[in-house]
């Protein structure tokens, strides 16, 4: 139930949740600190043991969606994509949070940026899953399909804010994925739009439990199945770039099969700051 101001808000934050209550009061807290922004807040609990309706059902600008099985993170944030009332949307996860201003410089951004078709605003994150901070910076813009193609360019959808019409018209995230969601949205939204940044650090990631980076088992079959789906986007670009890409998967297998049976510290390791 929504209730508050009867006109469209500017921006939909849409916040996939399960079994997080707390991660979750501490996402909500960081979106009602943005200022000078309209916004709704659509949750969308995937299913968790405990239903929390009473406590969001007569909050200000918060719609609550209870799926009553786990259906995932993507169908998920697809759910709350189809809600969404807002000309912008972002996807922000349970265990994180937006910093002050963050909506604000990125509708800004939309506003004065010199790129044309823009589809996307991004920021710099505060990475603090690791257990050490660690500051992602995306300075991306314009056209990057060939360099996502390449490799993970934008990262972490929590910093990312869409035209919600740009995110409807790919078909929002792909629910087939068991991991690599994100990463497969921003291929195929750079193949039809570009993409822009604000130049400051707006969101932070945090540690928290069930967290698909420490599932080896789907960041396994996610990456088969994202090398499989863009196998001709690859052959397209030519022979040796499709002969890269197959190399690359081989070792991102190889780091992955060495996180689920060495551990998350070797995984870490391997990773050197780039990730699929």
């Amino acid at each position: 139930m929504v209730s508050g101001n009867p006109e469209p808000p500017i921006v939909s934050i849409v916040i996939p949740t399960f079994n997080r209550p707390e991660c979750l009061r501490r996402a909500i807290a960081s979106v009602q600190k943005q200022k000078e922004v309209s916004f709704e807040i659509i949750i969308v609990d995937d299913g968790s043991e405990i239903d929390l309706s009473e406590e969001y059902s007569n909050q200000t600008n918060i719609q609550y969606i209870r799926n009553e099985t786990n259906r995932g993170g993507g169908y998920a944030r697809n759910k709350g994509l189809a809600l969404a009332r807002g000309t912008f949307v972002n996807f922000l996860d349970d265990d994180d949070i937006f910093l002050d201003g963050k909506l604000e410089a990125q509708i800004r951004q939309f506003s004065e940026s010199d790129v044309l078709n823009l589809g996307m605003v991004s920021c710099h994150i505060r990475d603090l899953r690791s257990g050490k901070e660690v500051i992602s910076e995306n300075r991306y813009k314009g056209d990057i399909y060939l360099e996502s193609l390449k490799e993970y360019t934008v990262k972490l959808t929590s910093t990312m804010l869409f035209l919600t019409d740009a995110v409807r018209s790919i078909g929002g995230f792909d629910i087939q994925l068991p991991a690599n969601q994100e990463y497969d949205l921003i291929i195929r939204l750079s193949k039809k739009y570009q993409v822009d940044y604000v130049d400051q650090i707006l969101a932070e990631a945090n540690m928290s439990e069930q967290q698909i980076s420490h599932n080896f088992d789907k960041k396994i079959t996610g990456a088969r199945l994202l090398f499989k789906k863009f196998d001709s986007d690859y052959r397209n670009v030519g022979f040796f770039f499709w002969l890269r890409m197959q190399c690359k998967l081989r070792f991102l297998l190889f780091r992955f099969f060495i996180g689920k049976y060495v551990g998350f510290k070797a995984y870490r390791f391997l990773l050197c700051n780039k990730s699929v």
